[in-house]
């Protein structure tokens, strides 16, 4: 009785795992560390004038589609935070700081 019952709730159990990937799995604090590093990344290549299209991501070939799309969209969230400060004629914050409010917002679970 045990082992069909096990085997009646492998399959449901089987999806879950298959979707599981290391954005889903890392803690609060890890995934605002990296968010943090992604839009620090992306301050750079927009400090060099280099469009959001133009920014190269070399993929291991091991990422899940959620992965692919976290850094895509944290970068893209980067990017328009920044276009948004420079045309509203705002200077860019320093680097450091724009890391550090990107990680307080995200431990705070707030947009930047």
């Amino acid at each position: 009785m045990r082992a069909c019952v096990l085997v009646m709730l492998l399959p449901l159990l089987l999806p879950h795992t298959a979707q599981a990937d290391r954005i889903t799995q890392m803690n609060q604090s890890d995934l605002c560390i990296y968010t943090a590093k992604l839009q620090v990344a992306g301050y750079y290549y927009f400090e060099q004038g280099k469009p959001r299209e133009e920014v190269k991501i070399v993929w291991h070939g091991d990422e899940t589609q959620n992965e692919i799309d976290f850094v895509n969209r944290t970068l893209d969230d980067a990017y328009l935070w920044l276009n948004n400060t420079k045309n509203n004629g705002a200077k860019l914050i320093p680097v450091q700081t724009f890391g550090d409010l990107v990680y307080e917002a995200c431990m705070n679970g707030k947009p930047l």
